[in-house]
């Protein structure tokens, strides 16, 4: 039993739940503009759900610090089941149909202006029970809060458009609530005279007013700044993603191409007896060598790679299909088809430098440029091997040749392609080769 399984569950526990819950990126494809606002939608609305929690907890508490906390204990109550009804409410507006914008923009609209007014019901109704400055200057920069909210949506035009109506509101809830001017019982120009009589209290709360309102408006300036950069952001990401995608489907019909007139071409090459023998063979040739284990695995795995073809077919046929959640799946495919290729142009060039040896058509410059293929001590030895099963089997160019014939034409034509240590390994446990292979 792995005692470690639930640790690990644990340790990621809180980076899953925040990815799925409070994760705008989470699962969406953000070159789709519908897509993004719709897990805006749903994170903001989890947000809001958090938020309007809280709102419910700042009730509770406020009812200890009232003399007569029976109305603030029901209105605590009370804002559970409305909060969890917005939320449904929400909820609903957002699944109306998940790819269609205009109703994602709806959504988006009516939870910013539950965000802001829920924070403005919390801000009148602590100011409505009073002698609680603590409470009252919370309660206010929820306002700030909400606005920060707002913004997380990205979208200057939903800033832009809100401005008016928001600005409004916040400068009503001051004139009627932060200082109570409706009850003064002034005319308006009584209330412009108290303004500016010299020591009036009138005086200060309108220039406090004025300083709120001027923060207000700052602040949200500075949030649409924020907005209009991120915005700007994402839409420099959406125009690089779309020209990687085209690179990517271009390049993945390149390769497609690449590998049709390759492996229909190397069908030949593909024989699983041929194939095992010679990894067969390979793999004990490289225990005569003592080639490094690592090396040797690697080698193993690699003589046999080009047999998977079939694994890669699909990437051959059509594939307009392929989206950014498949890129990954292309990318180890491509991965696996260069293997392969990398395989069979080693088989390749068995074929060919046996051919033209046989033929006697091998001058210099063909035999350097052979050398130049795949010169790795690995490759060697596959190749080495491959050439000795070849020769030993019926091909369409030659007649199989005996155990001493393959020897003496090794020695005679390709001694010149191995590492020296490799030929000597060879020649010295030739022998062993030759019953390794009547035992194949």
């Amino acid at each position: 039993m792995d005692l470690n399984k639930p640790k690990n569950r644990l340790k990621g526990l809180g980076k899953r739940l925040f990815s799925k819950y409070f994760g705008f990126e989470t699962g969406i494809d953000i070159a789709n503009d519908v897509a993004v606002l719709y897990r805006r939608n749903v994170v903001i609305k989890n947000i809001v759900f958090v938020s309007n929690l809280l709102y419910s907890v700042v009730f509770f508490v406020l009812g200890f610090s009232v003399s007569n906390p029976t109305t603030d204990w029901l209105f605590a109550i009370a804002s559970l089941p409305i909060t969890l009804a917005v939320g449904k409410l929400q909820s609903k507006l957002i699944d109306l149909d998940h790819n269609d914008l205009t109703k994602q923009q709806i959504a988006m609209y009516v939870s910013s202006f539950w965000i802001f007014i829920s924070a403005m019901l919390v801000y009148v109704r602590i100011y409505a029970v009073g002698s609680n400055a603590l409470f009252e200057t919370a309660s206010y920069v929820l306002i700030y809060y909400a606005l920060v909210e707002i913004s997380l949506y990205q979208d200057k035009r939903l800033l832009s458009n809100s401005f008016v109506s928001l600005f409004g509101f916040t400068t009503l809830i001051h004139f009627a609530v932060t200082y109570n001017f409706f009850n003064l019982g002034l005319t308006w120009q009584e209330f412009a005279t108290e303004i500016f009589r010299e020591g009036s209290d009138l005086g200060r709360q309108v220039g406090a007013l004025l300083l709120r309102t001027m923060i207000f408006m700052l602040f949200y300036g500075v949030n649409f700044i924020i907005v209009s950069i991120g915005q700007s952001i994402q839409e420099e990401r959406k125009k690089e993603l779309s020209k990687r995608r085209e690179v990517q489907a271009d390049f993945t019909h390149i390769v497609r191409n690449l590998f049709n007139v390759v492996f229909q071409s190397a069908q030949s090459l593909l024989d699983q007896v041929h194939a095992k023998r010679v990894a067969t063979v390979a793999s004990k040739i490289a225990v005569y060598y003592n080639l490094d284990e690592e090396l040797k695995l690697e080698m193993e795995k690699y003589s046999l790679i080009h047999l998977k073809f079939d694994e890669i077919k699909d990437l051959m046929m059509d594939t307009e299909g392929y989206n950014e959640q498949t890129y990954d799946l292309i990318k180890a495919k491509t991965d696996l088809g260069s293997k392969i290729g990398k395989r069979l142009q080693l088989a390749q060039k068995t074929n060919e430098v046996l051919r033209r040896h046989i033929e006697g058509d091998a001058n210099e410059a063909f035999i350097e440029d052979m050398r130049k293929i795949q010169p790795e001590i690995n490759a060697q030895i596959l190749f080495l091997a491959d050439c000795y099963i070849s020769i030993r089997s019926v091909s369409s160019f030659h007649r199989p040749y005996s155990h001493q014939q393959a020897i003496q034409f090794f020695q005679k034509e390709l001694i010149t392609y191995f590492d020296y240590n490799l030929k000597e390994t060879f020649l010295k446990y030739n022998e062993e080769i030759n019953e390794l292979y009547h035992n194949l």
